[in-house]
């Protein structure tokens, strides 16, 4: 077990050392821009949303070893931007989530280390299969995990999609009911399709 481990770690290694792993090769910064999509179920009908992150950068230091690469970025979301294509639905979803007392839905990565990504090795650099975060919502930090999926790497630039489920309960989201009788289904599912681009 313990020489498997080391063999899959000179792999690593060497993947982020090659001429092909610019993704984590050094310490560079890659500039990102993201749509996040939600959608949520209730009793009455479902619904879902787009909304727009501000441009952010992915910070990645120390790649060339893996045992200290990092992750770092600070994404800011306006929660007065998310948009379900109903404005009586959406000023509810504003008031329920006070967007004047709290503005910004915000995710960090403070100098997550890459292997906790867990890493598959299927392609020219490491793909990440997972994303733990902080993501803070009302004012409040949650950590969370997120999926990766549809995962491109091509010509200095990455694509991928991160999902990841979020309680209402949880967050301090009590949605509104009509008469008692609709009601919300406490996950909200979220995807995120990311570009990233170095330099």
């Amino acid at each position: 077990m313990k020489t498997n481990y080391l063999i899959q770690n000179f792999l690593v290694s060497l993947l982020l050392t090659g001429s092909t792993g610019l993704l984590f090769s050094g310490e560079n910064d890659w500039s990102g821009t993201c749509r996040v999509t939600f959608s949520g179920e209730s009793t009455l009908h479902n619904f879902t949303g787009t909304v727009d992150a501000e441009p952010f950068t992915v910070s990645i230091s120390s790649a060339s070893d893996l045992a200290n690469a990092t992750a770092s970025s600070h994404v800011v979301v306006k929660a007065a931007g998310m948009n379900s294509d109903n404005k009586k639905r959406d000023k509810e979803m504003y008031k329920c989530m006070e967007v004047t007392t709290y503005p910004e839905i915000i995710v960090d990565l403070d100098k997550l280390p890459v292997a906790e990504t867990k890493p598959a090795l299927d392609g020219p650099v490491p793909r990440p299969t997972v994303i733990p975060f902080t993501m803070t919502l009302k004012g409040k930090e949650h950590q969370m995990t997120g999926t990766v999926s549809n995962w491109s790497f091509k010509d200095e630039s990455v694509d991928c999609v991160v999902s990841f489920p979020v309680s209402l309960e949880k967050s301090g989201i009590t949605p509104p009911s009509v008469l008692g009788l609709v009601k919300m289904k406490d996950e909200i599912k979220v995807t995120a399709v990311l570009h990233l681009k170095h330099g």
